[in-house]
């Protein structure tokens, strides 16, 4: 439980039940004194195939457990030497947390948002701006660590149907940790990105936290707080504009951090073309959003 509602990085919890080395042995497994109602999906691991048919373990499986009906997935992965036993405890996908309920033109998924801010080694305490919000992902994944809430606090999960499921364990996880005080701003120069990132914020109950102003991420002024942390979520590829037009903007968005951000550090995902940044990289993490391969480039403006 703890894990489902309280990992900002994890797409999906599975709770690994077994391994059995041939179908008659999934009986050994008690699955209704685990899971209850399921059902059932058979995939083959990477590596030498299955020496048994996927449709034999079906077979087995029905005759161990019963038939499937609507339920938690059961998944087994079969191999050479047998197959994998366990359940899927989360339901939908955990970067499903319900607050963001509105996009922008290039969104990512909050599990994203969350693993760019570790790559970048961004904590709560550190001032954080996004020079180009959008939706506001980025915004609502930092407010809801400074302000200490789960990202599992206002959903429900496949684990709750569980026989002996436990509703104050749950409440218990889904309680907020202590806040943290952090100046937190967003910016955009689409008037209606905003509007989206404050409605989503608010949702998420984190919009008292955030400074959002309608700026150019071109013409930026440095803050009145120690340096922090700049990032984006920027333009890039078949999602937004042509490498001609990213290219010079890339350029302008880099001249205005060496001009007002000398200290600040920087994290910015991106396609390609990164060195029109003309910043001093650090560290360089491949990544994919929306199925397209892209990497996160961070680094000291100096």
């Amino acid at each position: 439980m703890r894990v489902n509602v309280r990992s900002r990085l994890a797409s999906r919890v599975s709770w690994e039940l077994g391994h059995v080395d041939a179908p008659r042995s999934l009986s050994r497994i008690r699955l209704a004194e685990c899971v209850g109602p399921f059902t059932l999906a058979i995939s083959e691991t990477q590596g030498p195939r299955a020496q048994t048919p996927a449709e034999t373990w079906r077979n087995e499986a029905v005759k161990a457990w019963g038939a499937p009906a609507a339920g938690a997935e059961v998944q087994l992965r079969l191999s050479k030497t047998g197959a994998q036993v366990s359940v899927d405890t989360s339901g939908d996908l955990l970067y499903l947390r319900g607050a963001r309920q509105e996009t922008g033109k290039a969104p990512l998924r909050e599990t994203l948002a969350a693993g760019v801010l570790r790559i970048a080694s961004w904590r709560p305490g550190e001032a954080l701006w996004d020079i180009m919000c959008g939706s506001g992902t980025f915004l609502l994944e930092a407010g809801e660590q400074v302000l200490g809430l789960q990202p599992g606090r206002a959903r429900h999960f496949a684990f709750e149907k569980f026989p002996g499921f436990d509703p104050k364990l749950l409440a218990d996880a889904q309680a907020p940790d202590a806040p943290t005080p952090t100046w937190l701003r967003g910016s955009d120069l689409n008037a209606g990105a905003l509007g989206v990132t404050r409605r989503n914020a608010k949702r998420a109950g984190v919009l008292e936290k955030l400074d959002l102003q309608r700026l150019d991420a071109t013409q930026l002024v440095k803050p009145d707080v120690n340096p922090g942390l700049v990032i984006a979520n920027l333009p890039y590829g078949r999602r937004v504009g042509n490498r001609f037009e990213l290219h010079g903007l890339y350029q302008a968005v880099g001249a205005c951090l060496r001009r007002s951000f000398q200290g600040w550090r920087f994290a910015f995902l991106l396609q390609e073309g990164e060195d029109a940044l003309g910043l001093s990289i650090d560290r360089t993490t491949p990544v994919r959003n929306g199925g397209l391969p892209c990497r996160v480039v961070t680094g000291r403006v100096t």
